[in-house]
This record gives C-alpha cells, structure tokens and sequence, in this order.
C-alpha cells in the first residue's frame, strides 16, 4: 500500500470504504461498533474535546482500560492534531508521574480504576489540571477538588462530522513508552507514518483478510495492540475482538464464540495455551494461525494439537524502531522491510559477516518510520543513535541471504509476563523505602520462557526491616509485574573497581543465600 496519509484520515477512508462490517465489539459489555459508527463516534469525542478547556494543549494523557472509548478518543486526538500520551495504566509511584509530567499534561482521560494510583502522585503532577473521566464522575470530584473534571460522556458533541487535521503523515501522533535498560522508561516520538507503515507491513506476512476476526486481550499503550493487532485489522476491513486483559480460562471459549481467525502469543501466552489441560475446545475453533515470539513449544506439536498453523519466530522490532523484520509464513529467517537496513556490529561498532552474532543495528531508507527519539530525552537520543545507526540493545544475526535471526537481549531489561521491566525503576521505588541503603534487581529463570525478578537489598545501620515487608512496600509503590518474587539480604554488595554493582556476580549467588 505504502500510504502517505494521517491516522485520523485513515479512519475515515475505512469508514466509508467498509461501512456497516463490523468494526470492533468489546468483551465484557458485547458493545460492537461497525466502521462507519466508530468513526461517528471519534467524530463526537473531538468535536466536544475542542470545547474542553486546556484542549489548546498540545499533549493529553490517556491512563485506562481497554474499551472502545479509549480507543476512539485515541484517534480523536489524531483528528484534532493532538499528541496522545500513552500511559501505562500499571505503573505506579515515581514511574506513573514521570510518564505524565515529561510532556507537561494538563488533561488525562481516565476511569475510576486508577483513581487510587493517580491520589498517589497527585502532588507531583504540577501540569495537570482536568481529568477526563468516563465513571467515576463524583468520586473524582471529591478526591480532586483542584482539578477540573469533565464527564467523558457529556462532552461528546451532537457533531459526528469529520474534522481534517492538518497535520502531515510524517508528524508525531503518539508518544508511547518502552522500558530503559539502565535507566527510566523512555517515551518514543511515533508519527502517523510509523503506525500505518507498520500495519500495513503485517498484512501480507500474515494473510490477512476482510474475513478475519483478530483477538486483543494487551494493553492498548503497548505497540502490539495498537498497531500489530488493531490498526492491520481495520486496514483490511476485518473484525476485532477487544478484551481488557489476557484470561487463559476464559480464550478458547471466546475465540469460538466470536470466531476468532488469527491471534498474537505475546510474553508467554503460547506457552500457557500448550501448558493447559487438553479438551475439546483445542479443534473447536476457528482460528488458522497464531504467532509467537519467543515460541517456547515446537511449533509441530503445537499445530498438531490446536490444529492451526504457527508462524515460525522472524519477525523483529521494537516501540523504538519500528517494526523492522517480517516472519516468513515457513522458515525461522525474518525477511528485513525494504523501507530498512539492519546491520550487525561487534563491540568496536564494526560490522560482522554473516553467522556472526552482535548487536542488531537499524537504520531507517525513509523518514518517520522509526521512532523520532525520546521525548525531553537529547542525550539518551544521541546515545542509542550513534555512527549513523540505531543501537537495539538487542543480539542477533545475519544469513548469507540476508534474513534475520533474534538471539536475546543484551542489556538489562527483564521480561515479566508480557511487559519489559526497567530494572532501574524497580531499584528506584525500593530505595524509597527509608530502611533501604543500596538494591539491585536482576532476572531469573522462570516458567514459560520469561523471568522473575530478584531483588538484593543492604539496610542502613540502625535499621530493621525484612523481606516481606519490603514486597509489601513494592506492591503499594510500582506495577503489579514489577513486584520482585524474591527478596535477599545482604552485608555488602559486590563491585566493580568503579564501584558498580556486579550484578553478572549477584546471578550466581543461589536462591537461599
């Protein structure tokens, strides 16, 4: 397709183009919109946005659940020319408001769910000033009487004309965060060309349809929904089903009651479908492919027993560049995008020969197709931007042919259940604790392919404080993945001659040390 067009455009265009097809029905509430009521009703979020005070602001804050609403007022704010800032309904403590001061906000859509997280932080939110809540209304007004508070339903206008933003494709549409490695979440500047190039770049990859029925139980401020599963969805006129959280218990019946056709495995879903008693629902679907990455079970036995087809790993990218490398329908080697170059570099930032493992490189062939960097974040820019490449932070390698191949992770970002944690951040909320003189967080093996966190703590003289109460700190002060599963205790921690913590040591100590 190679489209040069913005995402509240595009909208449009599919409105008109497919009309009264089904466009997304919500589990939970079975609300379904169909193509041409989804874009009426982004039409009247931003025509009654406009009207809110402080809509002159460039940056708004979206915190919430899954639902249609969030993923309406998200292409509102493309219409209106606004930046969505996509927070991590997870997050909590010092994360949560770093993620909503670092572009000022003064409006933040919300629900009465995170009413509890948002009190938390509220006096070191100096920028915001209205909540946007879609329940809640009363509640929010009496634990924020010096916020102004809007009624998301209210503010919806009579008006479901659409508005033409003047925006270019190129422009910065959204800015969604990806986990540090040594450092704080980063927020990455998306332009509308980013998402559709990486949409329309799933389609032929994985045959996609009219008459598919995609399933998205992840978060909405996370890449793979928003532009891996919904957006290639929209794009050829298929159906999606939108849930708000994973449920093992509850998949394979609603993948037969919606007749779901396709699914993402992310973090260890695959792992959790094989892992599962068998039962008659394991044929009883509809669905005809399913991809994975990393996929822990061999992909025959997992075809035998679900009868559908798995796409072997390949495919590669990242919030920060974009999707970069397609899966190939039957071989293990992705195929790089045209719009890109991947190279791999040794620790001299040299370029390897082929069947040469090193640090995955990637350089965008056209502009706004990457990530424009980091936002308030020059120097973390310039950083992973060096000698005119993109430095992933990941290793990989390169065949004679050219297809890629995803080896892991090189810097300290910890997979826990679908979510990239910044073992910094860990470190951060537990150093808050007054008891706590030093802590380093690392990753352990765990089940399903992914890892758990293990935390080292050193107590400041004169302080008592144990493991559990420490865990009991971490469930209050950060997201429910970035709890550590175990906690150890010691005198003094091991270092480097620069007084780094070795962490590479402190994965050798066992569990009951």
């Amino acid at each position: 397709m190679a489209q040069r067009i913005t995402l509240g455009e595009l909208l449009h265009q599919l409105a008109h183009k497919y009309q009264d097809r089904p466009a997304i029905t919500e589990v939970g509430t079975g609300t379904q919109y169909s193509y041409i009521e989804l874009e009426r009703f982004t039409n009247q979020i931003a025509h009654g946005f406009l009207e809110l005070p402080f809509a002159d602001n460039g940056y708004v804050g979206i915190m919430h659940e899954n639902s249609i609403s969030y993923l309406a007022m998200t292409y509102a704010l493309k219409k209106v020319n606004r930046i969505e800032v996509s927070v991590n309904r997870a997050f909590r403590g010092e994360s949560l408001a770093r993620m909503i001061n670092l572009t000022q906000c003064q409006i933040l859509m919300t629900s009465q769910l995170h009413f509890d997280a948002i009190e938390d932080v509220i006096a070191d939110l100096p920028h915001l000033a209205l909540l946007l809540v879609t329940d809640g209304l009363e509640e929010a007004k009496a634990r924020f009487p010096h916020l102004q508070i809007a009624d998301f339903w209210d503010m919806l206008s009579s008006d479901d004309s659409h508005i033409t933003s003047p925006a270019r494709d190129s422009d910065v549409a959204t800015i969604m965060f990806t986990s540090g490695t040594t450092g704080v979440s980063k927020g990455c500047l998306l332009s509308h060309r980013y998402a559709v190039r990486t949409a329309e770049n799933m389609i032929g990859p994985f045959r996609l349809t009219e008459d598919d029925v995609n399933y998205t139980p992840y978060p909405l401020s996370h890449i793979g929904p928003a532009y891996y599963d919904i957006l290639p969805t929209f794009m050829t006129g298929g159906h999606v089903i939108f849930r708000d959280k994973f449920s093992l218990s509850n998949f394979w019946d609603e993948a037969i009651k919606y007749g779901v056709t396709w699914f993402m495995c992310l973090g260890s879903v695959q792992q959790l479908l094989y892992s599962a008693a068998p039962s008659d629902k394991d044929k009883a679907h509809k669905i005809t492919r399913m991809w994975s990455t990393p996929a822990p079970v061999p992909k025959a036995d997992f075809d035998k027993r679900f009868h559908l087809h798995l796409i072997p790993g390949g495919g590669y990218g990242s919030t920060d560049a974009g999707w970069v490398v397609v899966p190939q329908w039957d071989h293990e080697g992705g195929i790089v995008l045209p719009h890109f170059e991947v190279g791999i570099v040794d620790e001299n930032d040299d370029l390897v020969p082929p069947h040469t493992k090193g640090e995955v490189v990637i350089r965008p062939k056209e502009p706004a197709v990457m990530s424009d960097g980091y936002f308030g974040m020059d120097e973390k820019t310039n950083e992973s931007r060096r000698n005119m490449w993109f430095h992933t932070g990941d290793i990989g390698w390169l065949d004679d042919e050219g297809l890629f191949y995803f080896t892991c992770r090189k810097f300290e970002r910890i997979r826990i259940k679908g979510e990239l944690v910044s073992a910094f951040e860990v470190e951060e909320g537990v150093l808050r604790m007054p008891a706590i003189e030093d802590a380093a967080v690392i990753g352990i093996s765990a089940d399903y392919g992914e890892e758990e966190l293990r935390l080292f703590v050193t107590i400041k003289d004169g302080h008592e404080v144990t493991a559990d109460e420490i865990i009991a700190h971490c469930r209050t002060a950060m997201a429910k993945f970035m709890v550590p599963s175990y906690v150890t205790i010691l005198d003094e921690f091991p270092r480097t001659p620069t007084g780094k913590t070795e962490k590479g040591v402190l994965k050798s100590y066992p569990l009951d040390s």
